[in-house]
C-alpha cells in the first residue's frame, strides 16, 4: 500500500508542477525585464481555456493530425510513471527503464513532426524538418550520458541510478559526472526547446523549431501539446536535478520526511527553473546552422566522461 502511495504521489506530482515550471520561468524572465509578468499559474489557466475551445483543422490535414497531439501528452505522461521523484518506488519500473524512457520520449517527438507536417503549411514543414535535425543530434548525446551513468551505477533502472547518485557515486567519479551533466544540460536545453537552440517566445518564421509544427494548432490540440511539452521539460529537469543534486532522495519512513523530500524537489526544480530563465536573457539563440556545433559538443562532453570513467 505504501509502495503504491509512494509511487502514484510522485507520478501526479510531476504532471502538477509542470505548468507551474513554465510559469516560473515566465515569471522569471518578465521580472528580470522590470516588467510584473503574467501569474506564476497564467499556463494552468490558459490550458483550462483551450481546453474549452473548438478545435479547428486544416482542410489538407488527415487522422494524423486528430491523434497526434493525444499521443504528444500521452508519451511524456507515460514516461512520467517511469521516473522517481523523491523516492524509489516508480509505477513503472524494471531493468532498462531509462533506456525505455529515452525512446518513449522519441515517439513523441516523431509524432510532434508528423503533426507539423500533416498541416500542409510552409511553417509546419519547416518546424517539423528543423525539430527532427536537432532532435537527431540530441538523442546520441542523451544515450551517452544514460550509458555513463549506467556503468558507474551498474545498472539501467532509474531508481537504483538515482540511490546510488544520492550515495557516493557522484563524488566517487566527479570528473566523468561532472562533465556527463554538463552534456545533459545540453541535452535538456535542445529537447525543451530553450535558448540558444530555440527561442519559446518567438514567431518569426526564419528562428522557429517547436512554435513553428503547432503554429496551426488550436483548442483542445494546442491544449494536449503544450501539456506534452511542459511534461517533458519537468521530467528531463527531474532527470538533471536527481542527479547533479543528490538531495531529497529517500526511503520515506515518517509524514515529515515526506513532507521535507516534496519540498527539495520543490526548491531544486525552482532553481534550474529559475537558472534556465536567467540563462535565456543572457544568451544569444544560435544561427540553426550552428545549432549541431553545440549539439556535437555536447555529445564530445559525454563520450569524454564515459572514456574517464574507465580511466
Amino acid at each position: 500500500m505504501k509502495t503504491t502511495f509512494m509511487a502514484l504521489l510522485q507520478f501526479f506530482i510531476i504532471l502538477l508542477i509542470s505548468p507551474f515550471i513554465a510559469g516560473l520561468m515566465q515569471k522569471t524572465k518578465s521580472l528580470i525585464r522590470g516588467s510584473a509578468g503574467p501569474s506564476l499559474f497564467q499556463p494552468y489557466f490558459n490550458l483550462a481555456k483551450l481546453m474549452k475551445k473548438e478545435v479547428v483543422l486544416s482542410k489538407d490535414s488527415s487522422y494524423i493530425s486528430k491523434i497526434a497531439p493525444y499521443i504528444v501528452a500521452a508519451v511524456p505522461i507515460t514516461v512520467a510513471a517511469f521516473l522517481p521523484v523523491f523516492n524509489g518506488n516508480t509505477l513503472l519500473s524494471f531493468t532498462g527503464d531509462i533506456i525505455a524512457m529515452v525512446y518513449i520520449l522519441a515517439l513523441g517527438t516523431f509524432f510532434l513532426a508528423l503533426f507539423g507536417f500533416d498541416q500542409g503549411s510552409g511553417f509546419g514543414g519547416l518546424g517539423s524538418s528543423r525539430e527532427m535535425t536537432v532532435g537527431s543530434l540530441a538523442e546520441p548525446a542523451l544515450i551517452m550520458v544514460i550509458f555513463t551513468f549506467a556503468l558507474q551505477s551498474n545498472s539501467t533502472n532509474i531508481s537504483h541510478i538515482f540511490n546510488s547518485m544520492h550515495g557516493d557515486i557522484f563524488f566517487k567519479y566527479p570528473v566523468s559526472s561532472t562533465l556527463a551533466l554538463m552534456a545533459l544540460y545540453f541535452v535538456t536545453l535542445a529537447e525543451s526547446g530553450r535558448i540558444p537552440i530555440d527561442n519559446p517566445e518567438t514567431h518569426l518564421e526564419l528562428t522557429m523549431i517547436h512554435e513553428a509544427m503547432i503554429l496551426d494548432a488550436s483548442g483542445r490540440n494546442l491544449a494536449l501539446l503544450e501539456i506534452g511539452s511542459f511534461v517533458k521539460t519537468t521530467i528531463l529537469l527531474t532527470l538533471f536535478s536527481n542527479i547533479f543534486m543528490p538531495l531529497g532522495f529517500y526511503d520515506i519512513n515518517s509524514i515529515w520526511g515526506l513532507g521535507f523530500s516534496i519540498f527539495v524537489y520543490f526548491l531544486k526544480m525552482g532553481i534550474l527553473a529559475i537558472i534556465i530563465a536567467i540563462g535565456e536573457l543572457t544568451l544569444a539563440k544560435l544561427r540553426y546552422f550552428r545549432i549541431s556545433d553545440a549539439m556535437m559538443f555536447g555529445f564530445v562532453l559525454a563520450l569524454i566522461s564515459m572514456v574517464t570513467y574507465r580511466l
